[in-house]
């Protein structure tokens, strides 16, 4: 949404940080349901669902509020939009809501299927951050969880590895 850069050396070296959204889809290589109201969300590999339900689509969607804590380095001193810049350090994120999407085949018909719930989902996550870029431009990303994705002994422990590019207008 916004981004605040401090000057620590010139435009060579500052502090980001700012408010942003982020979007994340996760896909699912089996066919799974979560339960929204089971106790524990299970990572189990066994379908859930008749032989004859063919997935098109099965993903988690959430949405978070972030703010990342940032120290930037930039090659040109003089112009920030004709500098190269890599960027490292923390992202602090709020759950602001999650849905399952499922889209399958039976017996020759498509079915949508569209939940929103918490899933048991951790509403803070912390993640490290690198980024590299160009400009205004773009900016390749990626971060890795330090926080787990599920609350704590409410689902499977894993901590999210993301990777992916931001185009600036």
């Amino acid at each position: 949404l916004f981004e605040k850069c401090v000057r620590l050396y010139k435009n060579h070296a500052m502090v980001v940080t700012g408010l942003g959204i982020e979007w994340n889809n996760y896909n699912f290589k089996k066919d799974i349901t979560l339960d929204a109201d089971a106790p524990y969300i299970s990572a189990a590999t066994a379908p859930v669902a008749p032989d004859s339900i063919k997935f098109v689509k099965n993903k988690l969607k959430t949405t978070f509020i972030k703010i990342p804590l940032l120290v930037q380095l930039n090659t040109n001193s003089k112009d920030p939009d004709k500098s190269f810049h890599i960027a490292g350090g923390m992202e602090f994120a709020y759950r602001l809501g999650s849905k399952t999407k499922q889209v399958y085949e039976l017996n020759g018909n498509e079915f949508k299927i569209k939940n929103r719930d918490d899933y048991h989902l951790a509403d803070l996550k912390y993640y490290s951050t690198v980024r590299l870029g160009y400009g205004n431009y773009f900016t390749l990303f990626a971060h890795y969880g330090l926080s787990e994705l599920f609350e704590k002994d409410k689902g499977p422990e894993i901590f999210p590895l993301t990777t992916g590019f931001s185009l600036n207008f």
